[in-house]
């Protein structure tokens, strides 16, 4: 009689003989197991994740573990094994540690094969020189900055979203987040008759210089010593204190701008003539951008003190846009206090701010820290999705002026406005008001009834920003070469000599007007030989290199830079200097969406570069102080067109 284990294919076998086998197979078994569970861990690191890697390798472990455990506690053709208990410890444990050797192992593999981030950043910021990694290095705060900072290469273009999606042949919507000189360069002139002495000076200057400069004329002694702006060089006054200080921004008026329409300006030409002219100033920091300009001129600070870092910035996880809601803005997200806040609480002097978007409230910040009553400092923004007309910032911390003038005077003004009648693809003025000439009237008439009703000028001298957007939204809509931003540039320049005229009435011989711009604006990529970057392909490339774990890699991509998720990053055995190393090279090619027209498409141009540089901003921040070579290799025609000459404006 057989035993009841032994089967018709070994009529031989014999209990014995198969517990032999069994322990003569098992060893083998269980080496297998460990080896293909280390094997799946390596593999699954290697291409990205050191979660995806321990959990699969884990995984493997544990089901082929259970299936050998099934097949020695039901056998076919042996019988049981002695010892299959520890055996089966064994493989566990040898099956986890080989998990984790596999682990390493891939991240060690997958490490070897990426380049040098440290030397690839360190080549391109040789390559930028001195100059411009100043600029650059000034921006960048811990608190706030992206972990990416995105360098694009000279004319090239960081479309939106929502732009990329929808481009079409010379598409002249652009933006400006870049480094370069063509957006850096900028009007700055002091006017005051019997007030400032005119002048004209070619050294450098920023933004930052405005804050301390006005600081010193008003009298204010208790200015701080750590701002990085150290004032105006050669200003010189009459000894007389002003009633007021006006400071007045053509937003997105820069030279490269002024350049392309040269007689629609004879305002500020005039001013420049007959004031303290500086005609080598900058915004002074990177991204060319409003709210980064705005902050400096508040401040007297750079991005990297002041933290408004862009139009987003990073609150502990999250990226979030500066100064939260238009409407509900929140002030504090300015870290060090303005000048207006300063000055207010040291002597509960008037100040204010008249903007058109929330933007703008970096030149004013909390307006000083008394809010009960008719102390709310004037606090204004347009509020044009909304309908509303002239808005405070946030109705808790900003006030409208007295006599603010509502809707009905824009609408009038709208049905007034003769439509020049020029053949263009879009015309906003039929749909919004950003970028048409009687937006710029009525903001002109709202500070004709704030310097009428408002006290200012009673008792210590008044501070009072304002900001006109239309040139730069008409830039980012139709493009700097549009006719359109010509007749923008002339609307503001109409009421830059509104309020002269209004100033030399109500306080002649007594106020002060410090005139510029935040930054410029880029041309049409098409016409200067760039290209777009288009974000949604630049998180794909991300993603695709770095997102292989159990989260996304991006947070959110702004023009100028991307937020990271840095615990993703680890995951994938990488770091944010690993990200930027992989995006240096990055072509026009490998960023063309497949919803982009062929005829928007600049085929000769597929293997131009996005970017001159990509910085980590952990670079940045351990490598301020390291010293670039002065020279820079974008030399090219147009990138810096030099400082202005006098013949410009006269």
């Amino acid at each position: 009689m057989r035993h009841p284990s032994v089967t018709a294919e070994h009529p031989d076998a014999t209990p014995e003989a198969a517990s032999e086998q069994t322990r003569i197979g098992l060893p083998g078994a269980v080496l297998l197991i460990a080896c293909l569970a280390g094997l799946t861990a390596f593999v699954c690191t290697f291409l990205g994740s050191i979660s995806v890697g321990i959990v699969s390798g884990l995984a493997v472990l544990i089901v082929a573990l259970a299936l050998l455990g099934w097949i020695v506690r039901h056998p076919r053709t042996i019988g049981p094994a002695d010892g299959s208990r520890r055996r089966f410890l064994q493989a566990g444990l040898g099956g986890v540690a080989l998990v984790g050797v596999g682990t390493a192992l891939g991240r060690a593999a997958d490490e070897a094969l990426r380049p040098d981030a440290v030397a690839v950043q360190d080549a391109a910021a040789n390559d930028l020189g001195a100059e411009y990694m100043e600029l650059v290095g000034r921006a960048a705060n811990a608190q706030r900055s992206g972990d990416i900072q995105l360098l694009l290469a000279p004319f090239n273009s960081a479309n939106y979203s929502f732009e990329s999606l929808s481009l079409h042949p010379r598409d002249p919507r652009t933006s400006h987040a870049a480094v370069w000189m063509y957006l850096e360069r900028i009007p700055l002139v002091a006017y005051g008759p019997g007030v400032i002495e005119p002048g004209d000076s070619e050294e450098r200057v920023s933004l930052a210089d405005l804050a301390p400069t006005m600081a010193r004329l008003i009298g204010f002694d208790d200015w701080p010593g750590d701002r990085e702006g150290g004032g105006l060089p050669g200003f010189r006054t009459t000894g007389k204190t002003p009633k007021v200080v006006v400071t007045y921004v053509f937003d997105g008026g820069g030279w490269n701008v002024l350049r392309q329409w040269p007689t629609d300006w004879p305002n500020l030409a005039r001013l420049m003539r007959e004031g303290m002219h500086y005609r080598n100033a900058l915004t002074g920091s990177f991204p060319a951008v409003t709210a980064c300009a705005h902050a400096t001129i508040g401040t007297g600070t750079f991005p990297r003190q002041h933290g408004i870092t862009g139009h987003n910035i990073r609150d502990g996880a999250v990226a979030r846009k500066a100064y939260r809601t238009p409407g509900h803005a929140d002030p504090s997200d300015i870290l060090v206090p303005t000048l207006s806040d300063l000055w207010h609480d040291a002597t509960g002097a008037w100040v204010g701010q008249i903007g058109y978007q929330v933007w703008h409230m970096g030149m004013l910040g909390h307006g000083g820290t008394d809010r009960t009553g008719p102390n709310l400092p004037v606090g204004v923004y347009f509020d044009e999705p909304g309908g509303g007309g002239w808005q405070p910032h946030n109705p808790d911390l900003f006030r409208l002026p007295e006599g603010a003038p509502g809707m009905d005077v824009l609408d009038a003004r709208m049905q007034t406005f003769d439509d020049p009648g020029w053949d263009l693809e879009w015309e906003p003025w039929r749909t919004t008001y950003c970028c048409v000439p009687p937006i710029a009237a009525y903001q002109g008439d709202l500070l004709e009834a704030t310097l009428a009703n408002e006290p200012i000028g009673d008792g210590d001298p008044s501070l009072l920003y304002t900001t006109f957007k239309s040139p730069d939204y008409t830039g980012h809509v139709y493009g700097m070469q549009s006719k359109w931003e010509g007749l923008m540039l002339s609307a503001v320049d109409e009421e830059l000599g509104r309020i002269v005229r209004f100033l030399d009435q109500r306080f002649p011989g007594e106020y002060a007007l410090f005139v510029t711009a935040d930054h410029g604006q880029c041309p049409l990529p098409d016409s200067m030989g760039g290209v777009r970057l288009d974000p949604i392909q630049l998180e794909a490339v991300i993603e695709r290199e770095f997102g292989a774990g159990l989260g996304k890699a991006v947070e959110y991509t702004a023009p100028s830079e991307v937020y990271l998720d840095r615990e993703a990053l680890g995951d994938a055995g990488a770091s944010v200097d690993d990200v930027a190393a992989a995006l240096r090279n990055l072509t026009y090619r490998e960023n063309l969406g497949p919803y982009v027209p062929s005829s928007a498409i600049e085929a000769q141009l597929l293997d131009h570069p996005e970017f001159a540089a990509v910085f980590s901003s952990d670079y940045l921040l351990s490598h301020a102080a390291t010293g670039w070579p002065g020279s820079t290799i974008y030399t090219g025609t147009g990138v810096d067109q030099g400082i202005p000459g006098r013949d410009l404006y006269t």
